[in-house]
């Protein structure tokens, strides 16, 4: 759209220019709008390619200024929440009737038509910032540099929920929500504090279903709950994937633990482990699916149950069988051994662990269409597990190091006890005298590790532990529930009494719980004399008491709009109690410890509301608190006025437990002196919010706290007993309104960070805490977890390694609610986090690591920053390379899973007066106060600041001084973790049974990986990618397809064959390569020298062993390509044509036909121009080989004619000498080179001659130039290439946009496509070693069923410089389309060591690709046959198969191809007329 100024605007700045009496006398300029000024105004709406945003005229409301934000309504609405946006600069209309218009998509959204009127108001930005804006993107790998990016490009703008936001013009995600102040809002305007939060359409899902007992048990509704998860969970969660648009790559495996009694240990041979009480089992893995994108789901469905139904009998019949079988000691009958364990003992963490062993080489065959990873575990257990110490903590590290969350899906119903929980057996931890493990010691996961000595002699206890990583969901959807509403159902399940007959029963007599044990622990139970006398309740009054609390009675529904009702909390005791002895007794029978339910009114089946009368007038005083629990400031001083908007149904009810993981966080270090706190001012609107306890310290005397809350006068069932403390909690229609404080679950993850200031804020002198090591501030040993009395104390360990996920939770999840958002759209982890230890925790708990380097801009030449474009003061020039190599620092910090430590929100930047509350000097110095940035966009605005960056054990800091950069390294002193052994049995997807495996679980952690070296680079003191760096790589292969080519004519029109238009492409490719090598700023505007490769018609092996080919690489390396001094015009035009001719004799050959006096068009185009090519040929000097071109520049042979070509050959001014001559050639393992070569060995003295077969470059992935970084790729390619076979390069980089890089891949494929050559994805290593990388996938093996035949004289048989060795293989594999992709090491010849820069272990088989690029084979030895693996990195919308139609599934394919071959291969008489 052009813009116009227009007069008004010309007469304005003209009039601004002159100063005389009159003009400043004529119009004054319109006054500067308010808040809430509005204009009506007539709207038009324009398509989003003439303008992506609104375009507005500004001359029709005067006042307006540039950075207003307007929002924009339909002239009726009562809706707050219009089209936001702000106001440009004004650079006039081009259209003067035009008032205002908006895009298309815009005006769907909010429902506004072309021509009609709407009411444009002027707001307060600061009520529409939004906190955080959830955005969603799908096929595409966003790194964690480019969220960040694209969270600093949107600040100052306003986006609306629907919006497609593009940046740099690669990137494309969609605003999915947008929340100001906790509510969803349709339009919001972005600050620097807004968090992003970023959800993936395209992540890699793992889902294990656990096989146990329980499994074929039937649920309370009469369904079975195997039958739960095939015709209820599942296709839920596949229906709401369509529905969400989602691409996820799914992995489906059944896993189970099989239980071996000693007598069948025999029979039961295998990977047999033992468990900690010294019982013997085995795990089975069966895979269902495998990193498949599936669009139906049916078959999957239907083979799943297949796989229930026959899943017992292949674990406890079949496998042993089979497996004696295999081992050849047949035995005389099948025996069914073994008895499969219950939920609570299942393989959880082993499998989890199998599943994060991928994800540990994540930057390893890079996908650049998949984002993220979630693992969900069904089960029908109710989320209690026991495990092994070693083995959690070692879990639990690789969750916070991955970033990742688990989401368990239980299908029973949700139990009496807190869930989901961990057991383990461990040592009392013990206090950490010397402070060397810091404060994690007192933690029963983290510390208790020393062995006991003899003199000690401890026992092993059991501890209960809740897993933050964890989101439970519970699935107890009823078939029928429309027909038995509020029907009482038991939640605590006796399988066995259920299954008796009804003439069985007498166990129907009466059934007699004991209480639990009490426990003195003062911080959790007020003491039982406060509450009533000790006396043993009547029959009458306990029948009364369960009357109250069972009896299922709808009550009318109050007309007030502040209704009173209850929150809960999981563990919260919700007591509103006049002095009644029924509430007496109530208070009594929490304390005394019924087992906790999680959501009040156990007994419904569905979330049902619980009204009940308002109390009288006279009761709305404070009510006394017991003392016993420490209150949070914002719990004691709740008003129970607050008046919210009813919530539906679903969120309504007294299930809402909260969640470990799904909760936002709470302060662990308030000082706990009640306060009054407004409320209103940080939320503006009462939100469900949480319960949360404070760990309590030794330092702070505990005060009783007043509720202001009225209580309703009747108690309805409030039976959450765990000894809790006595609040009242209201919520108005159900909704929980923000108490913080109440109960603790063990979830550190409680309050929205958006009203909580102190999260992560610098410990104050005043509040000693969490100084350690002090006993007080830790959950003291004596009171072990127990799950039924959940404590009112989070560890502070826990707490902190939590709030690693604090920011993707805009609002509390309860644990009653579906986490439908986590299981459909997995979120990444977010940039920022707020907590941040305490100077003297970093001083007890941390080493420090540190170095700098000096900012010297004549010395840096690095590819990984763009260099500044400034100039100016040295100063100025040093500080702006800093920035930019800092901000290159962060990103791959970024990219290795570190956040940004930032100030938590509504704590105030702190100023010179926050360093006058330390009183301590450690060795962060003052630093520790400087400002934290409020939010990602705001780091690294300059180089004053310095950058906090964490981990869940590291912390940097990055700073620059003036000259140098300096880094700052944490690192949190822990126990070294230990790898743990596992072996299990795995059926494969394609498998015919179980496979031993055998694998380690290892957390390969950061804290010795080589951040120097990386620093060096990005800053440009260094140039190599180095090993340990960790950096992406993805290897490509280019396949000669199966289609013929698109075109058959050469650039003169001349006619071409197949392969010389696949040479054709190859060399276009090289040219793409040049154009895209990355040049330094110093360096551009010279000559580029030109990528180069050498053609071919012998296979990898035998072309080492091409004397002349090999001159021609030692020339490509020794010079850069062919960089030879041209003969001028002169001399060549006063040389007659025998002189030319016999300056260019040589000999050379193509496909084994030899052309003597020969050269090819590329030599002679090197060495001359291509006018006197075609002129020399004219005039006789030679001619094509087989008479079939012109002259043509490329690799075409051309002869000397007649009476120029001649028999003595003299040196040639194309190629030097030979290196050596066919005498020094030798046979090589399996070889026949040419009839004159030595049969004998070589001798072992000889040097091994090393051949570097590939280069590498730089090459710049910005094709558009709009990228705001250098997206820079290290490219290894081959220099040789043969027409018929694959040619490969590999891609490496660090924190480059993966966009860039899929575009550019993009580009090429398009390009080449036409050449009849084909771009394919292709694994890094071979595949036979898959396994190692991911368990659940593997090679299919295929057998020869007919032996391998011995052909005598074989070499005489075969045409000259074939491949003998596997001659038949290779053959067999020839007629079902493969070539030859890579040749195994030990076919080579053994004095010569090929080098490959992107290999970086030898191949053991040779591994040939499908033309197709869907599937890879590798040659066995012997007639053990092949490998097949079907090309997983093929997948929807990835590289390869987006060049053809989306529909076409490779798996599929490639499933097809296997199945003829394996029907080839096991058909004996096929195979004998073959051979």
């Amino acid at each position: 759209m052009t813009t116009v100024r227009t007069d008004t605007q010309t007469l304005q700045y003209g009039r601004r220019r002159s100063n005389t009496l009159q003009s400043t006398l004529g119009n004054p300029p319109p006054a500067p709008l308010r808040h809430g000024d509005f204009r009506v105004l007539n709207t038009w709406v324009h398509e989003p390619k003439e303008s992506p945003k609104i375009i507005f005229n500004q001359s029709c409301w005067p006042g307006v200024a540039e950075g207003d934000v307007l929002r924009v309504t339909a002239l009726q609405s009562e809706d707050f929440s219009g089209f936001l946006f702000t106001v440009p600069k004004d650079e006039g209309c081009s259209k003067p009737t035009l008032q205002i218009s908006l895009p298309k998509n815009a005006a769907d959204v909010f429902g506004l038509k072309n021509n009609t009127e709407v009411t444009v108001t002027k707001v307060d930005r600061e009520e529409y910032s939004a906190d955080y804006v959830e955005f969603t993107f799908q096929d595409q790998y966003l790194g964690r540099n480019d969220m960040w990016r694209l969270g600093e490009h949107l600040v100052g703008q306003c986006v609306f929920v629907e919006q497609e936001i593009s940046f740099i013009g690669v990137i494309a995600a969609r605003v999915q929500n947008i929340y100001v102040n906790g509510n969803k809002v349709s339009a919001g305007y972005v600050t620097s504090k807004t968090k992003a939060i970023y959800r993936s359409l395209s992540a890699k899902v793992t889902i294990f279903i656990q096989v146990c007992r329980e499994l074929w048990e039937f649920a309370g509704d009469g369904e079975r709950y195997n039958e739960k998860i095939i015709h209820s969970f599942l296709p839920a969660l596949f229906a709401r994937w369509r529905e969400a648009g989602t691409n996820h790559t799914v992995t489906i495996v059944l896993i189970s633990r099989v239980f071996y009694d000693e007598s069948e240990l025999g029979y039961a041979a295998g990977p047999l482990r033992r468990d900690e009480d010294g019982n013997w089992y085995k795990d089975f893995y069966k895979v269902i699916t495998d990193l498949e994108v599936i669009g139906d789901w049916k078959p999957t469905l239907v083979h799943l149950k297949d796989s229930f139904w026959a899943f017992q009998r292949d674990i406890l019949l079949t496998h042993h069988y089979h497996q004696a079988f295999v081992e050849s000691t047949t035995p005389d009958h099948a025996r069914l051994v073994g008895r499969i364990s219950y939920a609570h003992d299942g393989p959880i963490l082993e499998a989890l662990n199998l599943a994060l062993n991928p994800n540990e080489t994540h930057y390893i065959d890079r996908s650049l269409s998949l984002t993220g990873a979630a693992t969900i575990l069904i089960t029908p257990g109710t989320g209690y597990f026991r495990v092994s110490k070693p083995l959690l903590r070692l879990t639990t590290t690789r969750m916070l190091d991955h970033g990742f969350g688990l989401d368990l899906v239980c299908l029973a119903k949700q139990p009496l006890h807190q869930s989901p929980i961990f057991s383990f057996r461990g040592y009392d931890p013990n206090t950490d005298r010397n402070g060397k493990n810091g404060s994690r010691v007192t933690d029963p996961l983290w510390g208790g590790d020393e062995t006991p000595s003899d003199a000690t002699r401890r026992e092993k206890v059991t501890f209960w532990w809740e897993p933050f990583w964890i989101g439970v969901t519970f699935w107890d959807k009823q078939m029928d529930l429309p027909f038995r509403r509020g029907r009482f159902i038991a939640r605590a399940k006796m399988h066995e009494i259920q299954m008796l007959g009804l003439l069985e029963h007498d166990v129907l007599a009466n059934i007699e719980i004991p209480f639990l044990p009490e426990i003195c622990d003062p911080t959790s139970t007020p003491p039982r004399e406060l509450l009533m006398e000790n006396r043993v309740l009547t029959a009458a009054e306990a029948d009364q008491a369960d009357m109250e609390v069972f009896a299922s009675k709808e009550a009318p529904r109050p007309l007030h709009s502040n209704r009173m009702s209850y929150a809960s909390s999981s563990s919260g005791t919700v007591v509103a109690h006049r002095s009644s002895t029924i509430g007496e007794r109530r208070i009594l029978a929490s304390q005394r410890g019924s087992i906790s339910s999680s959501r009040i009114a156990p007994i419904l089946e569905s979330p049902r509301r619980i009204l009940m009368d308002l109390p009288r007038e006279g009761n709305d005083g404070p009510l006394p608190l017991l003392p016993g629990r420490s209150t949070s400031p914002s719990q004691s001083s709740l008003r129970s006025v607050a008046t919210t908007t009813p919530e539906t149904t679903s969120s309504r009810l007294a299930k809402f437990a909260t969640s470990w993981l799904y909760n936002p966080f709470r302060s662990t270090n308030e000082p706990q002196t009640p306060r009054v706190k407004d409320l209103s001012s940080s939320c503006g609107q009462v939100t469900p919010t949480p319960s949360i306890g404070i760990p309590r310290t030794a330092t702070v005397p505990m005060a009783p706290s007043a509720s202001i809350s009225r209580s309703p006068q009747p108690m309805a069932i409030l039976h959450s007993a765990s000894g809790g403390s006595t609040m009242s909690h209201t919520y108005d229609d159900g909704s929980p309104t923000l108490h913080h404080g109440s109960f603790t679950r063990h979830s550190p993850l409680n309050t929205p960070p958006r009203d909580d200031t102190s999260f992560g804020k610098r410990r104050r002198a005043t509040l000693t805490s969490l100084n350690v090591p002090l006993s007080g501030s830790f959950p003291s040993t004596s009171s072990r977890a127990n799950p039924s009395r959940p404590q009112s104390a989070v560890s502070y360990a826990q707490s902190s390694l939590a709030s690693r996920w604090q920011h993707v939770f805009p609002k509390p999840v309860y644990k009653h609610e579906v986490k439908w958002a986590s299981m459909l759209t997995p979120a990444c982890l977010p940039l920022t986090v707020e907590h941040f230890p305490s100077n003297a925790e970093l001083e007890s708990s941390y080493d420090v690591f540190s170095y700098d380097f000096v900012v010297d801009p004549t010395e840096m030449r690095s590819f990984m920053v763009k260099a500044p474009n400034v100039t100016g003061t040295v100063d100025r020039v040093r500080r702006a390379w800093a920035l930019v190599v800092m901000r290159g620092m962060v990103a791959v910090r970024l990219a290795q899973g570190f956040q940004f430590v930032i100030r938590p929100r509504n704590a105030a930047a702190s100023d010179g007066s926050a360093k006058t509350t330390r009183h301590c000097k450690s060795f962060l110095g003052e630093e520790d106060a400087t400002p934290k940035p409020g939010g990602a966009a705001e780091v690294l605005l300059s180089t004053e600041d310095p950058v906090y960056l964490s981990m869940s054990n590291e912390i940097h800091r990055l700073s620059y001084t003036g000259e140098a950069i300096q880094v700052r390294r944490y690192v949190r002193r822990m126990p070294p973790s230990q790898p743990i052994n596992y072996e299990c049995l795995i059926w494969p997807k394609l498998g015919v049974g179980y496979t031993e495996l055998q694998t380690k679980f290892v957390s390969h952690g950061l804290e010795n990986y080589g951040w120097n070296r990386l620093d060096m680079l990005v800053a440009g003191y260094e140039h190599q990618f180095n090993e340990s760096l960790r950096h992406w790589r993805t290897r490509f292969v280019i396949i000669p397809s199966a289609d013929p080519p698109q075109m058959n004519t050469g650039p003169s029109g001349e006619k071409l064959d197949e392969e010389e238009i696949r040479l054709m492409g190859i060399d276009k490719l090289a040219e793409m390569f040049t154009k895209a090598r990355w040049q330094f700023p110093d360096e551009r505007g010279q000559q580029m020298t030109v990528v180069r490769f050498l053609p071919t018609t012998l296979g990898p092996v035998h072309s080492v062993l091409d004397e002349s080919l090999m001159a021609q690489l030692d020339e490509i390396h020794a010079a850069g390509p062919l960089k030879k001094k041209m003969k001028s015009e002169r001399e060549l035009a006063d040389m007659s044509l025998i002189a030319i001719a016999k300056a260019m004799r040589e000999e050379d050959g193509w496909h084994r036909m030899n052309f003597p006096d020969s050269f090819t068009g590329f030599d002679f185009v090197s060495w001359l121009a291509v006018e006197w090519g075609s002129k020399l040929l004219d005039q006789g000097l030679f001619v094509h080989c087989t008479g079939r071109h012109g002259f043509l520049d490329g690799h075409y042979f051309y002869q000397l004619n007649g009476e120029f070509a001649t028999v003595s050959t003299p040196r040639g001014w194309f190629n030097k000498p030979r290196l050596s001559s066919n005498e020094d050639s030798f046979t090589g393992r399996g070889y026949n080179l040419s009839n004159q070569s030595k049969p004998s060995g070589i001798s072992p003295k000889r040097n091994r001659r090393q051949l570097i077969l590939t280069q590498s470059m730089i090459v710049d992935a910005d094709l558009t130039k709009k990228s705001d970084q250098a997206e820079s790729v290290v490219l290894h390619h081959d220099i040789i290439h043969n027409p018929g076979t694959v040619f490969h390069f590999e891609l490496q980089w660090i924190g480059s946009t993966a966009r860039c890089i899929d575009d550019m891949l993009r580009q090429w494929g398009r390009t080449i496509d036409k050449y009849g050559l084909k771009l394919v994805e292709a694994y890094v290593t071979e595949i036979s070693d898959i396994r190692e990388r991911n368990p659940f996938q593997s090679c299919f093996p295929i057998r020869l069923s007919l032996p391998l035949p011995v052909v005598p004289d074989l070499e005489r048989r075969v045409p000259e410089g074939t491949q003998i060795t596997h001659y038949l293989e290779y053959a067999l594999l020839k007629r079902f389309g493969f070539i030859i992709d890579i040749e195994s090491t030990n076919m080579y010849p053994r004095d010569v060591d090929v080098v490959y820069s992107y290999r970086r272990a030898p191949f053991k088989y040779s591994q040939f690709v499908h033309r197709s690029g869907v599937a890879f084979v590798q040659v066995l030895r012997g007639s053990q046959g092949f490998l097949f693996l079907t090309n997983r990195l093929m997948g929807g919308g990835r590289m390869g198969t987006a060049l053809k139609s989306r529909d076409s599934r490779p798996a599929v394919t490639a499933e097809r191809i296997r199945m003829r071959l394996q029907e080839f291969c096991g058909d004996k008489a096929a195979l004998s007329k073959f051979y």
